[in-house]
């Protein structure tokens, strides 16, 4: 009866690992930092440059601008122009797939 006690108690470890392991692969995890850029955040959101550097993020496929009024907007821009094209190589290979990605 403890073997079998053992046992049961083995088998319901082994599925609660896989059944946590499945939850893992299905949550995608944030933008990689790769190319030598590390992407930067607005409210969360992943931040994209146009060719001039003025930062937007995606909301529910819909482009949304930073303010230029925002105390985050200087150092988006600034961030631009210290990596831009890093930032580039990492749009091109990734960015398209964290549009709308907002970290919790």
């Amino acid at each position: 009866m403890f073997t079998r006690s053992i046992r049961t108690l083995c088998v319901a470890a082994l599925v609660a690992g896989l059944t946590c392991s499945g939850l893992a692969c299905v949550a995608e995890a944030g933008p990689p930092a790769a190319y030598g850029y590390e992407p930067q955040y607005y409210d969360g959101y992943v931040v994209y440059y146009d060719d001039g550097g003025r930062p937007f993020y995606y909301v529910n496929g819909t482009v949304v601008w930073v303010p230029t009024g925002s105390a985050y907007y200087g150092g988006l821009v600034a961030h631009w122009h210290a990596h831009g094209p890093a930032y580039g190589r990492w749009n091109a290979h990734h960015g398209y797939r964290y549009r709308g990605y907002r970290r919790r």
